[in-house]
């Protein structure tokens, strides 16, 4: 049955079986990213330099909106630093910062999610760290960027409603 054929009072159940990843691959890369996340917490920074804390961190992309298919998702978490303090800062320590990123990645992923497999595609984004989860399913598939951030607004002016994620709801005193 195709969705023209399908009753309106059907459309949800048909998006859910059809459209919309499987339930186990979503859970699956929420607990992995869950995972990642308290790394992100327990992570002490770099040798010499002033821990950078995370101010916030916003989702955004298909899997941040809700509105992920199958045949694979994206997702972008957008993590504001307070080692930032200009778009220069952001743009001089860029290179650093993504670098410890996948150190971190990489050190992270040392106890995996069974299941799922981590791989670092080619780098498209120069300002972004990519990377991409699957599942045995070939269907099931996430691609994630981490795009460290400058707040320009200052902190406490981050509102999803201003720059179209959601908030991953990070408390202050986040470190990356």
């Amino acid at each position: 049955m195709d969705v023209y054929g399908t009753r309106a009072a059907a459309l949800d159940g048909f998006v859910a079986s059809r459209l919309q990843p499987r339930k186990e691959f979503v859970e699956k890369t929420r607990r992995s990213l869950g995972t990642l996340d308290a790394a992100l917490r327990a992570r002490r920074g770099r040798p010499g330099a002033a821990v950078p804390r995370v101010l916030k961190i916003v989702k955004g992309g298909s899997s941040g909106r809700g509105t992920a298919l199958k045949g694979g998702c994206d997702l972008e978490l957008v993590i504001f630093l307070d080692c930032f303090k200009s778009y220069e800062d952001q743009r001089a320590l860029r290179a650093e910062i993504l670098s410890e990123m996948r150190t971190l990645l990489e050190s992270w992923w040392q106890s995996p999610v069974p299941g799922l497999s981590l791989e670092f595609p080619e780098q498209h984004m120069p300002g972004a760290l990519e990377f991409r989860l699957t599942s045995r399913d070939p269907e099931d598939w996430m691609d994630v960027s981490l795009v460290p951030a400058f707040d320009v607004l200052g902190e406490g002016f981050l509102d999803h409603s201003r720059i179209g994620g959601r908030s991953l709801g990070i408390a202050e005193g986040f470190q990356f």
